[in-house]
């Protein structure tokens, strides 16, 4: 049964609207529906619940006492011996996850097992990624038979389980080993395991790495004979979160023809003069194009000169802005096909209230910001939407009569859900698929007040079972009207409290719903009493 708007009390209301602040909140930080565990597991296992409760009260007790009257030499040793005993509770968590896993116990609760972990400990994705790859290697492990196996790295997950190991030492052990050549033997491999689990007693994590550099570069002086396959897997591409100013870094590692095809383009379109935003009139390759027989096009080499003297660009300037221009060429084209039913091109939604005042930001399909000023200057180029949310007799509602939802809708949605829907969900919108709230297959229509967003990872968890996920809409009187809930299975949450994904639209976290705004009932939610809209399987 479907848990809907009608629960008393204002921690009900918290969890199923997806408000942030908690009682006594005037906005502050508190975490969010879609980042917690709706309730404190209980523990069934009466030796384990009366470990934890034990190591429970004992941290109650020393958040009461006073710290500020203690000697220093007290201080000294309490800030050591927590450490060590954080460290210790991190390692033994290796096994904890370890089991989890091998149990399938992280399996289709949110996603990925990735995803899962991430949100039970509400750490971030790439770090609940690394602590999976420690638990692999650092946790016990259970034969077929049931016969409890040492971990891999048994030496180190020993010193570990001593308090002695930050994970630093951990996580620079595990990449040790994971690009060490294969071809190193066995009893090579345990010796330098043991040495560099001494050396991780003795050295800082900082002086600890280049140590494990120094050994690792001795054992595997040539390193591995790759092929090229393994060398292209090696490759990436990665933009970082968007800073101050909407500036955003990036990493990359590419491999010997991507750094040819781009010093041939920047060759040209990164000298000085190119492709200035400072100029009138950039000069871009339609203005430098030769003709056929060779003769200079629309400027003479005195204009070229000119701009190539006022161009104070530095080179990694000039190299940013050529290569902007580059991609902005291509997708004008209209060369690169369609990707979930749009043109691949910068899609752009804004309110008209911001382009007509020009403040403010606009939002792109893939989720990041675009100061307006830059949002009106992109518009001025072919081939690129500028899409303002003021719609008026748009094929919006096609009711049965097609299951795929058009560009328009899509477009909408874009404005609407900005990715997906699923709470916590980072992934935007051109990684998501169209979701009918009601299922097309049993009669529901592609309408725009009934679709939604569900990524690739999310979108398969929704079925008709309690047991499954299930999403209902927010009706116009909600705080959040419009809006997606997700209701988790009943092994998650036996009350399917709904959920709404906040992390597409940040400003609710700053600017939470009053916690005394009482939501009316939802459409798809059982009234008390009312009939289970998803029943369990006869």
């Amino acid at each position: 049964m479907l848990s809907g708007d009608s629960i008393s009390g204002v921690a009900g209301m918290a969890a199923d609207t997806g408000s942030i602040g908690g009682s006594g909140s005037s906005g502050g930080s508190c975490a969010s529906a879609e980042s917690t565990p709706s309730a404190v597991l209980e523990i069934e296992d009466v030796d384990l619940a009366h470990a934890i409760a034990t190591i429970e009260d004992q941290v109650s007790t020393l958040r009461r006492l006073e710290s500020a009257g203690a000697s220093n030499s007290d201080r000294r040793a309490l800030l050591v011996r927590a450490e060590t005993v954080q460290r210790t509770l991190f390692a033994l968590s290796h096994t904890w996850i370890a089991d989890l896993i091998a149990q399938h116990g992280l399996d289709h609760i949110y996603g990925s097992v990735p995803d899962t972990l991430a949100i039970l400990l509400r750490l971030s994705r790439r770090r609940a990624s690394q602590r999976i790859r420690h638990a692999e290697q650092y946790g016990q492990r259970s034969a077929i038979t049931g016969e409890r196996l040492d971990p891999i790295l048994a030496t180190t997950a020993t010193a570990a389980t001593e308090g002695t190991l930050d994970e630093e030492h951990q996580h620079v052990i595990t990449n040790f080993f994971r690009t060490l050549s294969p071809d190193i033997d066995p009893e090579t491999r345990h010796h330098a395991e043991q040495q560099l689990t001494e050396l991780a007693r003795q050295l800082g994590p900082d002086n600890f790495k280049v140590a494990a550099r120094r050994l690792f570069d001795t054992l595997d002086p040539d390193g591995t004979n790759e092929d090229e396959q393994q060398i292209a897997e090696r490759c990436y591409f990665r933009i970082k979160d968007q800073g101050r100013q909407g500036l955003s870094k990036g990493t990359f590692l590419i491999d010997a023809e991507t750094r040819a095809y781009l010093e041939a383009a920047f060759a040209k379109w990164a000298k000085p003069g190119m492709c200035n935003p400072s100029d009138a009139t950039p000069t871009t390759d339609s203005t430098h194009r030769e003709s056929g027989s060779g003769s200079a096009s629309t400027e003479s080499g005195t204009d070229t000169d000119d701009r190539a003297r006022r161009d104070r660009r530095s080179q990694g300037r000039r190299q940013h802005d050529a290569l902007k221009t580059i991609v902005r060429q291509m997708l004008a084209s209209g060369d690169l096909g369609t990707h979930r039913g749009l043109p691949v091109t910068a899609v752009i939604t804004m309110t008209l209230s911001d382009l007509e005042t020009a403040t403010g930001h606009a939002v792109t399909a893939t989720g990041s910001l675009i100061r307006m000023r830059d949002a009106i200057r992109m518009a001025s180029h072919a081939h690129h939407y500028l899409v303002l949310f003021d719609d008026h007799g748009r094929p919006l509602h096609l009711g049965r009569t097609k299951r795929i939802a058009t560009a328009d809708q899509r477009i909408v949605l874009i404005a609407a859900d900005r990715g997906c829907t699923f709470p916590g969900c980072t992934r935007p919108a051109t990684w998501s698929q169209v979701h009918h709230i009601d299922e097309w297959a049993t009669g529901g229509n592609t309408d725009i007040d009934a679709l939604t967003y569900g990524c690739d990872m999310h979108h398969p968890l929704i079925g008709p079972d309690d047991t499954d996920w299930a999403t209902t809409k927010t009706r116009p009187g909600h705080p959040y009207p419009g809006r997606t809930l997700w209701h988790p299975p009943t092994t998650l949450d036996p009350t399917r409290k709904g959920r709404i994904n906040h992390y597409h639209h940040p400003n609710e976290y700053i600017y939470p719903t009053p916690e005394h705004a009482t939501p009316p009932t939802q459409p798809g939610i059982p009234r008390p009493g009312g009939p289970d809209p998803h029943p369990p399987p006869s």
